[in-house]
């Protein structure tokens, strides 16, 4: 078993083309409480998958889990974030995915190019931070979240590309009124 990824939340591991994700320990967090944690955000990325899955978005299939153990499909591709020429059309396909994630109410919580796989089509992956839920704010800071993203990584006009794969006017609406406060943040800082 080979490490992929080590990131502050979990361990990503290949083997026979399948990725085993582990989520740790916090050692600062009491045992008890630190294992409860553990096993609710596994369970709720387990039922995000499985609902990916069942609805056929384009997202690593579920195969199994254990503990703080998740195994899934290994995607082959390159995340949007390593592509050398980027596209309009990908960040295109990439609002139309989110769309589809935001219309049957999953929100990513961590939006960013990284978390896009492309090889023959776009596929979202890490649903670590992911959560359920019909309300417009949470999809507009999806968005939000994404947008600050790119402008941190890549072109700004690509941003466009994406809002119109994307095309939600009542969730770019509130956009809008989340970047104000956003900046309004800043501003306060």
């Amino acid at each position: 078993m080979s490490i992929l990824f080590r990131g502050a939340e979990s361990i990503i591991y290949l083997q026979n083309n399948l990725l085993y994700k582990e989520r740790l320990s916090k050692k600062y967090r009491i045992k008890e409480l630190d294992k409860k944690i553990i096993e609710q955000r596994t369970k709720k990325e387990v039922n995000t998958l499985k609902k990916l899955n069942f609805l056929q978005i384009p997202a690593p299939i579920y195969k199994h889990s254990k503990g703080s153990i998740i195994i899934m499909e290994y995607l082959e591709g390159k995340t949007v974030k390593e592509l050398k020429n980027l596209s309009e059309n990908i960040f295109y396909e990439i609002g139309k995915l989110v769309k589809l994630l935001h219309d049957n109410n999953i929100i990513h919580g961590d939006l960013t190019t990284s978390n896009f796989i492309y090889n023959d089509k776009i596929y979202v992956i890490d649903f670590g931070l992911s959560f359920t839920s019909t309300k417009v704010e949470d999809k507009a800071v999806d968005l939000y979240v994404f947008e600050k993203s790119v402008k941190c990584a890549h072109d700004e006009k690509y941003l466009e590309s994406f809002y119109k794969g994307y095309n939600n006017e009542e969730i770019l609406r509130r956009l809008e009124l989340v970047r104000k406060r956003g900046r309004k943040q800043e501003f306060d800082h």
